[in-house]
């Protein structure tokens, strides 16, 4: 009994973390894709944190008229265990802009195994295809018991088919972090369920709502970091970055690359300004490619159609060297995506000075740089 009401509990307990982040989410973030993915997710869970706890109240409450309680209860679970399955892995190729799965291939797979999944859990009762209660009131296994654990372990096999795919193909390391934060995101659930079985403790419930309070923990702190078009990181983070920068011993090895989209207001009236937007995140992606390799590095969008990449120097010439490799990976991009508008940068670099005293000083020396360049009509130059 003293099990049964720890398990009571703990669903509780879990359910209320998720609705209140659930809450939370409706009131902090704007609508958009994500938001309703994660809420989704959410909703999926707490059918399944319902489903138990009607499995335990069919058992205590009900339990003289308990099958058809049961039922319901079995039917709710199997449909969120497919439900967490799809909407998890749905969700991190969304997140991770994984291209490993075509996206119709994805809704496709994702709708149809969803509309078999409830035609056999809502006919189970006339079928016993999944389980039944027999004239006993015992639980039998029907003959497709295992379907929902099986697709669940299609899709997470998928699910790290993906975050191992971007782990190998990232630019950037604060991707990575990011995508092995996912294997966290899955493994914990299931070793909590492990655990919970073989020391007979409830802690799967409370696990899973864990897990998801620190991913959207660290997934928040991304965003007040993060560019929400570019996905580089924003201006706040900049000055916190460059100010670290600034501080360093070999701080005279600091350069500051200054870049700027050409005729960008033309590109937004000619082609509207969803080719603007990309034209930007296509500069982003070079941007990334470029400088993923680079230890002491920030890179980010400034404002606008402006970004910066702040780094230490190996060798004199780095600055420079980087600054041709941007704009030779820039007109690839524009090549591989058959852009509407060829966008074009210019770069403005400077080398950091002792008169420097704030990244605000240094930044501004870099615009300088920019200016002159823009004046020039050229790609890029040193002016140190």
């Amino acid at each position: 009994m003293s099990i049964l009401i720890a398990k009571i509990e703990e669903t509780i307990i879990a359910y209320v973390i998720m609705l209140i982040l659930g809450f939370h989410i409706i009131l902090t973030t704007k609508k958009s894709r994500l938001q309703g993915k994660v809420l989704s997710y959410i909703g999926i869970v707490h059918l399944y944190y319902i489903s138990y706890i009607l499995t335990l109240l069919s058992f205590t409450v009900f339990k003289h008229n308990f099958k058809p309680y049961f039922y319901l209860s079995e039917i709710l679970k199997f449909i969120s265990i497919i439900g967490i399955s799809i909407f998890t892995f749905t969700t991190i190729i969304y997140l991770l802009h994984s291209k490993l799965f075509d996206k119709r291939f994805v809704e496709y797979i994702a709708a149809i195994t969803l509309t078999i999944s409830i035609t056999l859990y809502v006919s189970t009762p006339f079928s016993g295809l999944i389980f039944k209660i027999d004239e006993n009131m015992q639980y039998i296994r029907g003959p497709l018991y295992l379907f929902p654990y099986l697709i669940s372990l299609v899709y997470y096999v998928f699910i790290l088919m993906v975050i191992v795919n971007c782990i190998k193909t990232a630019h950037d390391k604060n991707e990575k972090k990011f995508a092995f934060m996912f294997i966290a995101f899955i493994m914990v659930p299931l070793v909590g369920q492990s655990l919970s079985r073989a020391i007979n403790v409830p802690i799967l419930e409370i696990s899973l709502a864990i897990t998801f309070l620190i991913f959207y923990l660290d997934f928040s702190k991304r965003n007040v970091s993060t560019d929400s078009l570019t996905g580089l990181n924003n201006r706040r983070f900049l000055i916190t970055d460059l100010y670290s920068l600034m501080r360093r011993k070999d701080r005279d090895k600091l350069v500051l690359l200054m870049i700027d989209a050409n005729d960008f207001k033309k590109i937004n009236d000619n082609f509207g300004h969803q080719e603007g937007d990309k034209s930007l995140i296509r500069i982003g992606q070079a941007l990334e490619q470029c400088t993923y390799f680079l230890k002491h590095c920030t890179v980010a969008r400034y404002g606008g159609d402006e970004f910066i990449i702040a780094f230490i120097e190996r060798q004199n010439n780095d600055g420079r060297l980087i600054a041709y490799t941007i704009t030779k990976t820039l007109e690839k991009i524009n090549q591989e995506e058959n852009a509407k508008s060829d966008v074009t940068i210019s770069i403005g670099i400077e080398n950091y000075k002792e008169e420097y005293l704030t990244p605000e000083e240094f930044i501004k020396a870099a615009d300088n740089a920019l200016y002159e360049i823009k004046k020039e009509k050229y790609t890029w130059k040193n002016f140190t």
